[in-house]
C-alpha cells in the first residue's frame, strides 16, 4: 500500500456549506439591475475570509502574528480555548472522516470553529 504524502487534514472549521453559506449580490455590466442570488459556499468564500481576518488581527500590531499553526494547536489545549470543538460522532464529518467524540482535535473538523475575539486576545498575550 503507497501512503499518501502532505496535508490532508483541516485545522479550523468554518461555514463552506452552500445550503447554509453565502448569498450573493450579482449584476453585470449587460445586466444593470442587481439582484440576489441562490446561497454558496465552498472554499472559494471561507478561505478570503479567514484571509481577511487574519488580516484584521494582524493590523495595529508591532509584530505580525506569523504562522498560526504551531500557535492555534497550543491555545486550542488552554482552559480558555477560542476554539469550539465539533466532537459529535454522529453528523460531523467532511465526506472522508467521522468526528471522534471528546477530542481537542480531529480529523473531520480541525479544532472545530472559531471565536475570533478569544483568538485576537490569545494572539495578544
Amino acid at each position: 500500500m503507497e501512503l499518501e504524502t502532505g496535508r490532508n487534514v483541516p485545522d479550523l472549521a468554518l461555514n463552506a456549506d452552500p445550503e447554509t453559506g453565502y448569498a450573493v449580490y450579482y449584476s453585470t455590466a449587460q445586466n444593470q439591475s442587481a439582484t440576489w442570488v441562490n446561497q454558496f459556499g465552498g472554499t472559494s468564500f471561507v478561505a478570503p475570509q479567514l484571509n481577511g481576518v487574519s488580516a484584521v488581527l494582524n493590523s495595529g500590531r508591532h509584530d505580525r502574528i506569523g504562522f498560526w499553526n504551531p500557535q492555534i494547536y497550543h491555545f486550542a489545549q488552554s482552559s480558555n480555548s477560542p476554539f469550539t470543538a465539533l466532537n459529535s460522532t454522529t453528523g460531523n464529518n467532511n465526506l472522508y472522516y467521522t468526528s471522534q467524540g471528546n477530542t481537542v482535535y480531529n480529523q473531520a473538523t480541525g479544532l472545530g470553529t472559531v471565536d475570533f475575539n478569544k483568538l485576537n486576545s490569545a494572539f495578544s498575550k
